[in-house]
């Protein structure tokens, strides 16, 4: 007999909340989708834009308090239509590339922030 395991007790990396801007490269005139949570490894967010699964995307954003802009670059992993906002997409991005400076400025973000 297999027992599910809750989402949060299979990811790789602690994630936090977060609510703030970022910019999808790939669609520079595009409105800024918002992040709902955010890890060293990836991220998931609300998107003005559908973006098929497997595709490569730049993000740009900078974390709360702070004026470094970070670029990474990442693969969409899940995009569904979402459930609390009419027109909107749930978006998911695994991080392919990404500097170690982002790395350690996210995982202090992430170690401060509240865990989802």
């Amino acid at each position: 007999m297999s027992h599910s395991t809750p989402q949060s007790e299979r990811r790789r990396a602690a994630r936090a909340a977060a609510s703030f801007p970022v910019r999808l490269s790939n669609s520079p005139g595009a409105e800024p989708a918002l992040l709902r949570d955010i890890s060293e490894i990836g991220l998931a967010c609300s998107s003005p834009t559908k973006i098929a699964e497997m595709t490569l995307v730049g993000l740009d954003f900078s974390l709360p308090g702070q004026s470094t802009v970070h670029h990474v670059k990442g693969a969409v992993v899940r995009c569904e239509p979402c459930n609390r906002e009419k027109g909107k997409w749930d978006l998911a991005v695994y991080f392919t590339e990404i500097t170690p400076a982002t790395r350690v400025a996210l995982g202090n973000y992430v170690s401060k922030g509240k865990k989802v």
